[in-house]
């Protein structure tokens, strides 16, 4: 090999970091941009929530994490009454933070528009509406704090080394929950799909399992932003597609959600992905096979003209994904209450 050659390998090796980092600033923003909710604010923003309407609105805590105890809140708004319930789940995955502020800005706006929203004054009334703004309060508070932009897992020390590995430890709670989990192969663990080392093994899940048990939910959604961009502005539904009832009800409403949300950088909108999907232990496949709930999952993350996965845009634009998801959310609300 030449002097040049050698030079040349040595040059790429520095600039190829170098243009990795400048293709994400140029669509995400690491650290979070200020318009993102913090971990360490979550429960005085909960707090605020509930002031806008204290007879509308409790301030929960639903369980706690498996390894350093953090609370995973929720907000129970609307009747505590009413015999039929909504779930919103905005995180499961650490760094897939955009879920979290549409949890509390589809709050802030039930709660506001109760007195001059008939539609919603009406939601409030007949349903019980729980938001869980995240599920993964350890790898959110990672992400969040800018320690790590790319943490998906909670902290559980799967390797048993006796250290918290912050790239490769860890549960994906997304497939911890008791369904179809013996059909998962992700037994590595430090693959970022580990599936934990028994069916919700979690206390994250646990929570999740035991808040369902409790209430009869008529709807369960999840959202998420894949930092792959494989999966961005599309809606998943549960595992073996049907002609049932039950599942034709769950396509009209993924239907009704992607018709409202038009995608971020391309043309159209989203779009409901109708053929086979993961039989693991996620939580649509949970709600829909367990507990006979309509449930989704939407991937909320753009993907840009390059192919770019945008999951963490600045606030400009975050502003506008949050707001148009929320207007998505209510529509799928209102067509269920019809």
């Amino acid at each position: 090999m030449q002097i040049n050659d050698i030079i040349k390998i040595i040059f790429w090796m520095q600039i190829l970091p170098c243009l990795a980092y400048c293709a994400y600033a140029k669509g995400n923003m690491y650290p979070l941009d200020s318009k993102y909710i913090k971990y360490e604010e979550l429960n005085d923003n909960l707090d605020k929530i509930v002031q806008i309407n204290p007879d509308l609105a409790q301030k929960r805590i639903i369980g706690f994490s498996s390894v350093e105890y953090l609370p995973i809140y929720a907000l129970q708004l609307g009747n505590k009454n009413a015999s039929e319930a909504i779930l919103i789940i905005g995180q499961h995955h650490g760094e897939e933070v955009i879920g979290v502020n549409i949890a509390f800005t589809l709050a802030e706006i039930l709660l506001n528009g109760y007195s001059k929203n008939i539609k919603q004054q009406h939601l409030l009334q007949r349903y019980q509406i729980w938001i869980v703004p995240t599920l993964n309060p350890e790898g959110f508070r990672i992400v969040s704090s800018g320690i790590l932009k790319t943490k998906r897992k909670n902290n559980r020390d799967t390797d048993n080394n006796k250290k918290l590995d912050l790239r490769t430890d860890g549960v994906d709670l997304n497939r911890n929950y008791p369904v179809f989990w013996d059909l998962d192969p992700e037994t590595d663990t430090n693959s970022p799909f580990y599936k934990g080392s028994e069916p919700a093994s979690e206390n994250e899940t646990k929570a999740i399992v035991e808040l369902a048990q409790n209430h009869n939910f008529v709807l369960a959604i999840f959202l998420h932003s894949s930092i792959s961009g494989a999966y961005n502005e599309h809606i998943y539904l549960p595992a073996r597609i049907n002609n049932s009832e039950l599942f034709q009800k769950n396509l009209a409403l993924a239907r009704t959600y992607a018709d409202a949300t038009k995608k971020d950088y391309l043309k159209g909108n989203y779009e409901v992905f109708e053929g086979s999907t993961s039989e693991v232990g996620n939580a649509r496949n949970f709600f829909f096979h367990r507990m006979k709930t309509p449930a989704f999952l939407v991937e909320i993350g753009g993907k840009n003209k390059r192919g770019q996965s945008i999951i963490h845009p600045p606030n400009k634009t975050l502003i506008k994904i949050v707001d148009k998801n929320v207007n998505a959310l209510l529509s799928v609300f209102y067509k269920l209450d019809n």
